[in-house]
């Protein structure tokens, strides 16, 4: 591996990772969900159509949910590059970036080396859920960073003792803690306790500055929780709805075993590599102890707890570090082929999907597999071993996935969209088309008497999809309105997730029937959108 100073390293994974990470995130065909597509993209738009600064707004109500600080961001971004997917997502990028080159700060500090930061950082752009999650417009990704990084800027502290060190670990604590809350203090004091396991950190330790720790402490909190209680002010009620939706939703304390099956998603092909490892060296240093605890600390909580695969990308850290100082000993290769074989199946099934349907872009993917295969299956130099999970995700993610057209809407849709305002009921469908007209819109989740005489009154047309058509007929009927057909579409349609493409209720036999035929006609959402009139 290379011999880089710190900081050339530093430069280095920083570059990689936009190497890695920005192909494709202009795609609007590219891997999304409803929390990026409908959430995510559209909040910033509606901050500038609205003028909303100190809480974010979305589809006429205050977007509370969640803290704002993501939305600032993103909507400053849309105002000095303009509202478009590259300035949404390179948001995702960079958070990326910032948990690779803060993994990697770690590595060398734990270990007294610089090797291990190189090869925890890249171990890290060659996982799964970071080439998903660092192309998308979501939560998890800088949240996870800003708390890496916080950890580093902590250790950092606790070698050199400055002052402005533990101003720098509050500061991203803070920035943390207003993207997405408490769960900020996941990785950071995983990381914590896991030096206090591997007996780095004692409270004597930290005892002899506790004036210092204590002035940062009051420092995060008059940062940190002013805006929730200015919300609490002015949206009384709504507070203690979202607050009583988010503790019902995250079902605490419910077995969540699914979540073993997140961790097989996000640390592909190096999942199987690190459970060996993990096995083997478990015990050997206080620098495995250390990182193997740290794992253990950011992923046991989400056994007990509703989770989605994207929230373990903080426990990706550890997992890296832990590789970096162990990978030279493992010296079996069936965890290497075991993790390249699935990657495989992945990425085929979609190549294999796109070439079927003659969709185009299968072929990116043939030699990066034969890459990935030559560099896994038998031993080859580290450099192989590292590079090739990557360069696949790259080429499954930037070239393979968007020519399937999933969430396509055609041009005279999207003419439609810049024109006039549109709506969007329940689905929401057209799921891209926000941010390819750099329009909010407007999503109904349901409809009243007063929503529809307002479409009606305004001639907004308002676009349903085929499986919410019955919904959208009761509510005509009960507010004594009537609608008429303007259009209709086809495509591949984001159900929640980004691989729940197929029409709701697709069966089997569609499935059969699209084979058999290779045509994706029993597959296809068809997108409808009506004018409402009084009658």
């Amino acid at each position: 591996m290379l011999a880089l100073s710190p900081a050339r390293q530093t430069l280095l994974l920083f570059l990689l990772a936009l190497a890695v990470l920005i192909p494709g995130i202009w795609e609007a065909t590219g891997l999304t969900g409803k929390d990026e597509f409908f959430l995510g993209l559209r909040t910033p738009m509606e901050m500038i159509e609205g003028n909303h600064w100190l809480v974010p707004f979305l589809d006429g109500a205050p977007r509370i949910r969640k803290p704002p600080l993501l939305y600032w961001v993103g909507r400053s971004s849309y105002e000095i590059f303009g509202i478009s997917l590259v300035s949404a997502r390179i948001i995702g990028v960079l958070a990326a970036a910032l948990l690779i080159i803060a993994a990697a700060g770690i590595a060398r500090r734990i270990s007294g080396k610089t090797e291990p930061g190189l090869i925890a950082g890249c171990i890290l752009l060659g996982c799964l859920g970071i080439a998903s999650e660092g192309r998308r417009f979501m939560l998890d990704m800088p949240v996870a960073a800003l708390s890496t990084a916080a950890f580093w800027s902590l250790l950092v502290w606790l070698k050199n003792r400055r002052f402005f060190q533990l101003t720098v670990t509050s500061l991203l604590l803070v920035a943390g803690f207003l993207t997405k809350g408490p769960i900020v203090a996941l990785v950071f004091g995983g990381g914590c306790l896991a030096l206090l396991f591997s007996g780095q950190l004692r409270g004597t330790h930290l005892g002899r500055h506790w004036k210092a720790l204590l002035g940062h402490g009051l420092l995060w909190a008059l940062l940190a929780l002013p805006w929730f209680f200015v919300v609490r002010a002015l949206y009384p009620e709504a507070t203690n709805l979202v607050l009583a939706d988010e503790l019902e939703s995250r079902q605490f304390f419910n077995l969540s075993p699914g979540i073993l099956f997140g961790l097989l998603n996000v640390a592909l092909p190096w999942v199987f590599v690190f459970a060996v490892a993990a096995w083997q060296q478990r015990s050997r240093t206080w620098e495995t102890r250390f990182a193997l605890f740290w794992f253990l600390a950011t992923f046991l909580p989400f056994l007990f707890i509703k989770s989605f695969d994207r929230y373990l990308i903080g426990s990706l850290v550890p997992l890296s570090i832990f590789l970096a100082m162990t990978l030279p000993q493992v010296r079996v290769r069936w965890p290497f082929r075991l993790g390249m074989l699935l990657a495989m199946g992945v990425g085929g099934v979609l190549a294999g999907f796109a070439f079927w349907f003659q969709l185009g872009g299968w072929y990116w993917l043939v030699l990066p597999a034969i890459y990935l295969g030559w560099a896994w299956w038998h031993e080859r130099a580290l450099a192989n071993t590292l590079a090739a999970p990557a360069v696949y995700w790259i080429a499954l993610l930037a070239g393979v996935f968007p020519a399937l057209g999933i969430n396509a809407v055609p041009a005279s849709v999207i003419e439609l969209g810049r024109r006039q305002s549109i709506a969007m009921f329940d689905g929401p469908q057209p799921a891209m088309l926000p941010i390819l007209t750099a329009q909010a819109h407007r999503h109904y989740g349901k409809l009243d008497k007063f929503d529809l005489s307002e479409l009606a009154a305004s001639k907004t047309p308002i676009f349903v999809e085929e499986k919410d058509i019955s919904s959208f007929k009761t509510a005509l009927t009960v507010t004594n309105h009537q609608a008429t057909q303007l259009g209709s579409y086809q495509t591949l349609a984001s159900h929640g997730s980004g691989l729940r493409f197929a029409r709701v209720g697709a069966t089997s036999n569609d499935w059969k029937s699209a084979v058999s035929s290779r045509s994706l006609a029993p597959l296809l959402t068809t997108v409808f959108w009506f004018e409402v009139s009084q009658p």
